[in-house]
């Protein structure tokens, strides 16, 4: 990598982005008698609720969201939403026009837990102060506002920096985690109250003139000698949310909603049994669940005097992906770390779906369409789905034995399955499900499994383990095993760990570690690190390569693209991209990473969603636009030629010789509509380009030069 290297910066732009995460851990809500609007952990929420609920539209990242993990949200009085973030500060929505809009980000902390609206003032509470918005009435227009930020060293009296709640009264009162504050609306005179009932006042409600109170103690009510205990927890529990309605009290708690009608506990009761975070009043009460961080437990509501109903968000099931696949159709799967699967149809709905056997980690789809899963369980093994007729058929070795435990998986160009099982052992399941078993010494089933296993043009199968590259070379012929060989590489890879393997249109294996990529050319490791090269990180998770022999390697920081041809690299990142970010520092957060070369997508599984790029490019209906570059082709110099522009319906690319001896066959790369040829060991002299479609031949020239 030298003076040839050229580093690209991706836009910021996010129109060929999306993303698709799971909503149904609700932490704040808002709306009207008709309309429901959810902060969740997965972006915001649209839900019409009247006749009965259903789902209208979600808002996330690569809608403009700084994040898409939201913390509370309020509407101001001209119906726009804003959203307070965990990490990306405030969000501005416009409903109607799905404008939206991070604001101001460079006067705001980047974590807002709780917002309130006062006339045309925004009061905002965070980990770094409060925050007092003036919009002055015009709250879109974010030039004129004026900011204010109380904190202790300004205002002693706040008693803390940390804000959990304010609620606008005929005063302000003013949560904190050491007490609760009140504040006239000129933020003149302050009173704290240290320790009213508990540390942390998270919630503030008005009730017959009386103020109440909520800590992890429980419920208490102002009197004129200070607060007095209503409800007491048997141990200290975290509140969400105090609200009153007529002469109802409602708590909503982690361990449950409290509902009263008096001031002493025993008018208090459990009334849901579930972790309670945000509530909205229309001709149901609805409550915004928690639950499980990674799925949540979405939406309940019940109307008077009647049960309590579900609801779900149509999403994906698990925020967590571990696998993803997708097939020519444009179906995508994903596998959630060994629960259920996810599949999201070309028009962007979301089913979930079971598989036959626990424990499904890894997913691919064969020739014919069908879905195979790997599974990480003793009685797991291999199963597969067909769409046509949502029929399984699943293979497994005996009950609960360790090679049902699949630690690397992939299937070949042959629809054969291997997988490499907890029993140490390599194993080959055809198409006929006839299978052969490899033993290959020395190799450790990694811990956690996801590892993977490639295929070159020579029937030479790699897979990635915790010593090294293995290679096992079956001669072709799978079920003979007198003519196999196989080995471990290690010596030159940055890291003896190998998570993720791929093969180039040259036979050159790319493989990803925790230390940087590498390139094994048939006798050696060329290793890229962000010390010789424009990848993002060192810490690279997957990696795969594309039709036109780009190398895609998912690292710790984003994705970072490498053009062989061209010689240079293309990053996308959170900041620059569509692409979902890890705002809460999980190890491990970009984890699964699937290529469609027909369709030209690419889906970015990491720990809070799914991430979707499309890379394709706008088809030609003729070759008038044909490119034909670098030409003339200077070898040793020039590592490819680009034939771009192709038609929409070009079927293959022919290499001839002038005299039109065949040189090669070119993959044609759909959606990018273009295909490479790699000259090895070619003469120098012109050769012609043989475009073929239904319509007729196109013949372009290209030179090749020896330097």
């Amino acid at each position: 990598m030298t003076g040839l290297l050229i580093v690209l910066l991706a836009t910021g732009s996010t129109g060929a982005w999306q993303s698709y995460t799971n909503t149904n851990f609700i932490s704040g809500m808002v709306g009207t008698d008709s309309v429901m609007y959810l902060a969740t952990n997965g972006g915001v929420v649209v839900l019409d609720i009247l006749p009965e609920p259903l789902l209208r539209r979600t808002f996330v990242n690569s809608d403009g969201l700084p994040t898409n993990r939201c913390l509370c949200i309020g509407r101001d009085e001209t119906g726009n939403l804003w959203v307070g973030t965990d990490g990306g500060g405030l969000a501005v929505i416009e409903p109607d026009s799905g404008l939206v809009r991070q604001y101001r980000p460079n006067d705001l902390a980047l974590r807002i837990r709780t917002l309130t609206w006062d006339g045309d003032r925004l009061l905002c509470g965070s980990d770094q102060g409060l925050y007092v918005i003036e919009t002055r009435g015009t709250p879109l227009d974010f030039d004129d506002d004026s900011i204010a930020r109380f904190t202790m060293a300004r205002v002693p009296e706040l008693l803390s920096d940390q804000i959990l709640c304010v609620a606008a009264l005929d005063e302000y009162w003013v949560g904190t985690n050491r007490g609760v504050v009140a504040v006239d609306r000129g933020f003149t005179s302050w009173a704290p109250y240290r320790q009213p009932f508990g540390d942390s006042v998270r919630a503030v409600a008005l009730w017959h003139d009386s103020l109440l109170l909520a800590t992890e103690r429980g419920l208490a009510i102002r009197e004129s000698t200070g607060f007095r205990k209503v409800v007491g927890f048997s141990q200290p529990t975290a509140v969400y949310e105090l609200a009153v309605s007529g002469p109802r009290i409602y708590l909503a708690t982690q361990a449950g909603l409290y509902e009263g009608d008096g001031a002493d506990s025993s008018r208090f009761s459990v009334i849901l049994n579930e972790d309670t975070r945000a509530l909205h009043f229309a001709d149901a009460l609805w409550v915004g669940c928690g639950g499980n961080e990674l799925y949540g437990s979405g939406l309940r509501y019940a109307f008077s005097g009647q049960s309590w109903n579900s609801y779900y968000n149509n999403c994906i099931w698990s925020a967590a992906i571990s696998d993803c696949a997708i097939r020519s159709t444009g179906d995508i799967y994903l596998c959630h770390y060994g629960s259920a699967i996810s599949w999201v149809n070309p028009e962007g709905q979301v089913s979930v779906m079971w598989s036959v056997l626990p424990k499904p980690v890894q997913v691919r789809v064969d020739s014919k369409g069908q879905i195979w899963l790997a599974h990480f369980d003793s009685n797991g093994g291999l199963a597969a789905y067909n769409p046509a007729d949502g029929t399984w058929q699943k293979v497994q070795w005996g009950a609960l034995s360790s090679w049902n435990i699949i630690d690397a998986f992939g299937l070949d160009q042959y629809d054969t399955k291997w997988v490499f099982n907890g029993g140490g052992t390599v194993v080959a399941v055809d198409s006929a499900y006839q299978q052969t078993v490899f033993e290959v010494a020395g190799l450790p089933p990694p811990p956690g499994g996801l590892y993977e296993i490639a295929f070159d043009s020579r029937s030479r199968v790699w897979m990635g383990s915790l010593v090294g590259l293995v290679m096992i070379d079956y001669g072709g012929t799978l079920h003979d095993r007198s003519d196999d060989t196989d080995t471990v590489l290690s010596s030159g890879l940055p890291s003896a760990e190998v998570r993720s393997v791929a093969v180039d249109g040259q036979d050159r294996v790319w493989v990803a570690t925790p230390q940087g990529a590498a390139m094994w050319n048939g006798s050696s490791f060329q290793v890229f690190t962000t010390a010789n090269s424009a990848i993002l990180a060192n810490n690279v998770y997957r990696v795969r390569v594309d039709a036109s022999d780009r190398v895609w390697l998912l690292t710790e920081a984003g994705l970072s693209i490498y053009d062989q041809v061209a010689r240079n690299w293309t990053s996308f990142t959170p900041q620059n991209s569509g692409l979902i970010a890890n705002l809460q520092g999980f190890v491990g957060f970009y984890s699964a990473m699937a290529l469609s070369d027909d369709l030209g997508l690419a889906l970015i599984g990491t720990q809070r969603g799914l991430s979707v790029y499309n890379y394709s490019a706008a088809p030609e209906t003729t070759a008038n636009h044909l490119r034909v570059y670098p030409n003339p082709c200077i070898l040793g110099v020039h590592s490819g030629v680009v034939i771009d522009g192709l038609p929409y319906d070009a079927t293959s690319v022919g290499v001839r010789t002038i005299d039109g001896r065949p040189v090669a066959e070119l993959r044609v790369e759909a959606a990018r509509h273009q295909a490479v040829w790699r000259p090895q060991n070619k003469a120098s002299g012109l050769y012609l380009l043989v475009v073929n479609t239904p319509r007729g031949v196109r013949v372009e020239r290209v030179a090749l030069v020896s330097p």
